[in-house]
């Protein structure tokens, strides 16, 4: 699990978000862990794709009422507050992307995790 929005996975090195443990049931405790975790991150996809979707919306009724009642101003208000709506959208629609791939990657281990779950004990490769 990221510790910091900043931090990495140091590549091939990385093998699980949770590290190996002892105990019978660490397996499934870490596949329950990892389905949780998705599900929570799926739920906030949900909510800022909505914020993103809003985002636009705004950026439409914010034009029209520049064009309503903003015609004494300098063009330069409209532009610049379009830019920084234009910014703020990229940058909801950048993390909703690195959001969307970190799912990815937590299905993905989910599965892994699954097939792991559904092999004898004695068949396990590493």
């Amino acid at each position: 699990m990221l510790i910091m929005k900043r931090s990495r996975k140091p590549g091939d090195s990385y093998r699980s978000r949770f590290r190996d443990g002892g105990g019978v049931d660490f397996p499934l405790r870490q596949y329950l862990r990892c389905r949780d975790d998705f599900f929570s991150g799926t739920v906030h996809f949900v909510v800022l794709a909505a914020f993103v979707v809003s985002l636009v919306f705004f950026g439409r009724t914010m034009n029209d009422l520049f064009d309503s009642h903003g015609g004494h101003l300098n063009p330069w208000f409209r532009r610049g507050a379009m830019l920084m709506l234009g910014l703020f959208v990229l940058l909801m629609a950048r993390r909703l992307l690195l959001k969307f791939r970190y799912l990815r990657e937590t299905r993905a281990e989910m599965l892994a995790m699954k097939a792991q779950l559904r092999t004898p004990p004695g068949d396990h490769q590493e």
